[in-house]
């Protein structure tokens, strides 16, 4: 989805890097009300030391409705154009914009991810289109915790969204292959914490199958090796997967 916002970045960075039109003092209120001006969207906008969330809230976000997703596709779309500006052209420290559609039910619960840095290497052409679109960070949520995770807000480190988009690159990959999709989504793989270095991920199952698991690991690694160097995060020692009883099903040691 976010790919197709490529295109804009290097015209919005250009135009809003120069000037701060959303001051710190005010900036939450200015973006709710960018939005509105933008989208007709009611929003509500909130920063959590250097990150900054926007809850949206659509009726129909859970539907088989073609015309009905499409037209919240092309809402969403647009607000996630806008509110990057924002962090563009402030004094506030923002390093990461968290996006949160939902329903009133909290059935489902999607999020977008964006990473300032990121938007400014590719404006600067510093990394390439297709850099750019691998490190784009989408998390869809069940009923089950929607509404929790929605609820809980916080300072999002640089660690954190490496080890998250680990996982929403290693669902993007099994996504090519018909038989890696059927594993990747029986095991639900979901980011856990991050401990004396160690990123930590969780599986919904047990995985008792050997010949599985040295094709997860595999992935795996290769996707914490590939982030850890694009993203410089030496520190990192390894990568562990746990089961929901907590017992280790790999790991991974990284290399410096």
């Amino acid at each position: 989805m976010l790919k197709k916002f490529s295109c804009f970045l290097f015209s919005i960075f250009m135009l809003s890097s120069c000037n701060v039109s959303f001051p710190k003092e005010t900036l939450e209120l200015d973006a709710v009300k960018l939005i509105k001006e933008e989208t007709q969207k009611d929003v509500s906008v909130q920063k959590c030391g250097s990150t900054l969330y926007l809850d949206v809230c659509f009726d129909d976000l859970v539907t088989n409705d073609a015309e009905k997703i499409s037209a919240i596709y092309k809402v969403l779309q647009k607000i996630v154009s806008t509110i990057v500006r924002v962090p563009l052209s402030s004094d506030a420290d923002i390093n990461f914009i968290v996006i949160s559609a939902f329903d009133p039910n909290y059935q489902t619960l999607l999020r977008l991810f964006e990473n300032i840095d990121d938007i400014k290497k590719y404006s600067h052409q510093y990394i390439s289109r297709e850099d750019y679109s691998e490190r784009q960070l989408m998390e869809l949520e069940g009923s089950e915790k929607a509404k929790e995770i929605l609820e809980n807000k916080y300072d999002i480190s640089q660690e954190e969204y490496v080890a998250r988009l680990i996982i929403s690159q290693l669902n993007n990959t099994a996504r090519t292959n018909p038989f890696l999709t059927v594993l990747i989504q029986a095991l639900n793989l979901r980011f856990s914490k991050i401990e004396d270095n160690i990123f930590y991920f969780l599986t919904s199952r047990k995985l008792d199958n050997d010949e599985l698991k040295v094709i997860l690991e595999k992935m795996l690694e290769k996707e914490v090796v590939k982030n850890i160097q694009k993203y410089k995060l030496f520190s990192i020692k390894s990568a562990i997967l746990k089961d929901e009883e907590n017992n280790i099903i790999l790991t991974i040691p990284i290399k410096a």
